[in-house]
């Protein structure tokens, strides 16, 4: 891919900082944009502060820099933030979009086109166990979050079908590498086992997780951006597996012994069960192939939570 100038919200996030990262070093000019970007000083002289709902500041940073491209991974990151304030997380994750979507529409009306990556969640398929679910089984959302992705989707294929935005949408499996900070089975355990803590779940060992590390998530949208024509819209992200926690709490013992994990009888508890993704488009249209496994994402999430 010829080198682009890309505009990354929510850029100190756990997807966006490594995103930043990767396109930096490839050699594209970013533009990045979060509440505080303080962390990106060292790593791109174009970081920015930006508050939500600041669309203003969107458009000049855009037209500023001849952005061409636009990845938009800022907003409510997970139905466990905001979970009393729903006005909050609708007004972030679909007013957000509006906004991005808008900034898009502009630079396709002078620049001819501008490449709009939006990230999604598996979330949006709801409670549906059965394997195999592609981007056209129906949507099936029961909370605020979901249902606000929901809302975001319908915003970027909007402005994709009737104002020349060139988007994708890529539906993202659980997401965890070392800056999550969001609750998460992953992260709990190892932060646990760190301290010589007891962890006790609420549910099977027997019980799964679609886990995907955050640089295969990375690699799915550098593909979504370098993509000559995109064939679809929608592209389901995964590691393309669907591991058992206890797999998980093996390789932590592994890795930490001691560490002292324990479950609670069999299965899931109240939690949305989504079968695994397919990720058959985005190999297809994408070229996209997970790389990195259960086992070395847990290892190096120990490293880095170690230091």
């Amino acid at each position: 891919m010829a080198p682009r100038s890309v505009l990354v919200t929510g850029a100190s996030g756990l997807i966006g900082f490594d995103l930043v990262r990767r396109l930096h070093a490839e050699g594209h000019k970013v533009v990045a944009v979060d509440r505080s970007v303080a962390e990106f000083r060292s790593v791109t002289e174009t970081a920015f502060e930006v508050e939500i709902g600041d669309v203003h500041k969107l458009h000049e940073l855009a037209a500023r820099f001849d952005v061409d491209a636009i990845v938009h991974c800022g907003g409510v990151s997970g139905p466990m933030v905001g979970k009393n304030n729903p006005a909050m997380v609708f007004n972030v994750n679909v007013g957000g979009t509006v906004d991005v979507a808008e900034v898009a529409r502009q630079l396709a009306v002078h620049r001819g086109s501008c490449r709009l990556v939006y990230c999604s969640s598996l979330m949006v398929y709801g409670d549906q166990p059965q394997d195999g679910i592609d981007e056209s089984h129906r949507l099936l959302t029961r909370n605020c979050y979901a249902s606000s992705k929901v809302a975001a989707e319908a915003v970027v294929l909007a402005y994709a079908e009737e104002h020349n935005v060139d988007a994708a949408i890529l539906r993202i499996a659980s997401v965890y590498g070392p800056r999550r900070r969001t609750s998460c089975t992953l992260r709990d355990m190892i932060e646990d086992a760190l301290a010589g803590r007891h962890t006790h779940l609420p549910f099977g060992e027997d019980s799964r997780r679609q886990w995907v590390h955050v640089d295969d998530v990375v690699a799915g949208i550098i593909a979504a951006l370098n993509a000559p024509a995109l064939k679809r819209r929608v592209y389901n992200i995964s590691a393309g597996v669907k591991p058992q926690v206890g797999e998980a709490a093996s390789l932590i013992r592994e890795f930490i012994p001691g560490a002292d994990i324990k479950f609670s009888g069999h299965g899931d508890v109240g939690y949305t069960s989504v079968g695994l993704l397919s990720i058959d488009a985005a190999h297809e249209d994408l070229g996209y192939v997970p790389e990195v496994s259960l086992r070395v994402g847990i290892k190096t999430l120990v490293d880095a939570m170690r230091h």
